[in-house]
């Protein structure tokens, strides 16, 4: 594969009177603009257009190797930028990641001989999108890290120890529930990791929310695969730092600013399917594989009164997790993979994860062979249409089997385009309420649809 010089400025016409044109300041590792995302319009009021990451597996199907080891690019370079240590390995992720080649090679590497970090660091996820890139970041090293994610589900029996709101998005307020009370009572750096940054207001409501709580912390580093904040906005981050005495640094794969003009239009005609057809469904329980007192956490979250009593996962980082869990956990997540794996009856699979439970069907994924892709649903709701080679084409809309009474969304995956699909829930509220997931993906003719729980279905 032949890469083209890397331009400094793009235009794009994504949707009618929609324009969004974006200037590169950095570019550390001379990517694409698209090999990293695509445009879309969002059904928002606050924003109205979305950066379709094509290296995240959320609105769009990527090999799962990729988001991983976008992960790992994000911590090695964290690693040198504040820490002041390179790894030779950088380039070769890079490289890997913009031309899809070597994939298993470099990710092999780091399995063999993860990074090592020089002092105690908490890494926190900013939920959904970037539940799995928080994680892969994290489980790169090999001491001193610990992980939580934020999350906007609220969990009854829990009391969330950090609030704090992300005012653009379709679902503003996060949570973090952290069993170990005293998980943020240390004075290591706090991490936090997105996808895409573009005010950075979120950020500053969650450090100004950690530092009112936890005093002792007074470095942070935010980090993200796109960053899109005006001089003024990078402005905020600086009085931020002379205000609450604190250092902020900030890590992205790309830089640069964004100007936007004009507005979408509401008319969607996306891809017409008939549902027509009938897979065979196949349900796969994989709790005995993973069922322990340390492994799962009781839980009962409710929806418009519709309660949900199943347990989570701690493997998952919703709780806090350390590197040394991680690797504790490793072996019962592997014989998981194992497991899906044995079932697989297709050449080209996909396998799919569910909200803000990304990093974990990610990394199963992962471990089942060739011709796996990964993909998550969502909250996001993006316009779609089949105008103009727009990026999203299909959209699937269908109450969250988890979470029922959220409605959640499926994007771009074409009839006959997999051979069979595996649905990966952390703790589906019942197996019916799949049935409308199932329901949409049948409109796609795949001949197997797998439902792999993961917990104890609870009613």
């Amino acid at each position: 594969m032949t890469l083209k010089p890397v331009e400094n400025k793009e235009v794009y016409h994504v949707l009618n009177n929609l324009t969004v044109e974006v200037e590169v300041m950095n570019n550390p590792y001379n990517f694409q603009l698209g090999q990293l995302f695509q445009m879309a319009a969002r059904i928002n009021k606050n924003r109205s257009f979305l950066f379709v990451s094509k290296v995240l597996g959320k609105h769009l199907a990527v090999n799962p190797k990729i988001p991983l080891l976008v992960g790992s690019l994000l911590a090695i370079r964290y690693l040198e930028v504040v820490h002041g240590e390179s790894d030779a390995r950088a380039e070769k992720i890079a490289k890997a990641i913009q031309t899809n080649e070597g994939l298993e090679e470099i990710w092999a590497s780091l399995q063999k001989d993860p990074v090592t970090l020089p002092r105690a660091t908490t890494f926190v996820g900013f939920a959904e999108t970037a539940t799995a890139l928080g994680h892969a970041v994290f489980s790169t090293f090999s001491n001193h890290a610990k992980y939580i994610h934020t999350t906007r589900e609220q969990i009854d029996n829990l009391q969330s120890i950090i609030n704090f709101e992300e005012e653009h998005s379709h679902a503003t307020s996060h949570r973090v529930y952290a069993l170990d009370s005293e998980f943020f009572q240390d004075d290591s750096e706090v991490v936090l990791v997105d996808d895409e940054v573009t005010t950075g207001k979120t950020a500053i409501n969650i450090i100004r929310t950690i530092k009112a709580e936890y005093p002792l912390k007074n470095k942070f580093t935010v980090v993200s695969i796109l960053d899109w904040r005006t001089p003024e906005h990078r402005e905020r981050y600086r009085q931020l730092e002379e205000e609450l005495d604190i250092t902020i640094h900030t890590i992205s794969l790309i830089d640069g600013v964004v100007s936007v003009s004009g507005t979408p239009s509401t008319e969607e005609n996306g891809l017409k399917t008939e549902n027509t057809f009938r897979p065979e469904v196949v349900y796969l329980p994989v709790c005995h594989l993973l069922s322990s007192e340390n492994f799962q956490q009781s839980a009962s979250t409710s929806v418009n009164g519709i309660i949900n009593k199943s347990s989570y996962l701690h493997a998952t980082g919703r709780f806090g997790l350390s590197i040394e869990k991680e690797k504790e956990f490793s072996n019962r997540i592997q014989a998981v993979a194992s497991y899906v794996k044995e079932k697989r009856r297709g050449e080209k699979t996909l396998v799919i994860g569910t909200g803000e439970f990304m990093y974990l069907p990610m990394y199963l994924a992962s471990q089942m062979g060739e011709g796996v892709y990964f993909h998550s649903t969502t909250r996001s709701p993006i316009y779609h249409t089949n105008l103009n080679d727009y990026t999203i084409r299909q959209k699937f809309i269908f109450d969250s089997p988890e979470n029922q009474g959220v409605t959640n969304y499926l994007y771009n995956i074409q009839p006959n385009q997999y051979d069979e699909v595996f649905i990966i829930f952390e703790r589906m509220s019942s197996l019916e309420a799949a049935s409308p997931l199932i329901e949409e993906l049948s409109k796609v003719n795949i001949p197997f649809i797998n439902i792999v729980n993961m917990t104890e279905i609870v009613e």
